[in-house]
């Protein structure tokens, strides 16, 4: 399967980047290049995550990292398409 991400997950990757970046530009790109090495396991095993709290979405936690990535499985184009990754402690609202 193809692997995509959308421009808030790219959104997301810079933030992540530009945070760890203030103290260390070295270790921000360590962990975006481990989180992408990660990532791209999902286009061989797509259902490697469990399903997420979005309708449609799943969400698998990056090994040795503190990041969930979320992402949807769309076979008829063949693609997985990475919506979002976010630290594990983040505050990511609910739903009720």
């Amino acid at each position: 399967m193809k692997l995509v991400f959308d421009d808030l997950a790219l959104a997301d990757l810079e933030g992540i980047y530009n945070w760890i970046a203030k103290d260390s530009p070295k270790a921000a790109f360590a962990v975006l290049e481990r989180l992408f090495e990660s990532v791209e396991h999902l286009a061989t095993f797509p259902h490697m995550g469990h399903v997420g709290r979005d309708d449609g979405t799943f969400e698998w936690v990056v090994p040795r990292l503190p990041y969930l990535v979320v992402y949807e499985i769309h076979r008829d184009r063949d693609e997985i398409i990475v919506v979002a990754v976010v630290h594990g402690a983040q505050d990511r609202g609910s739903k009720t």
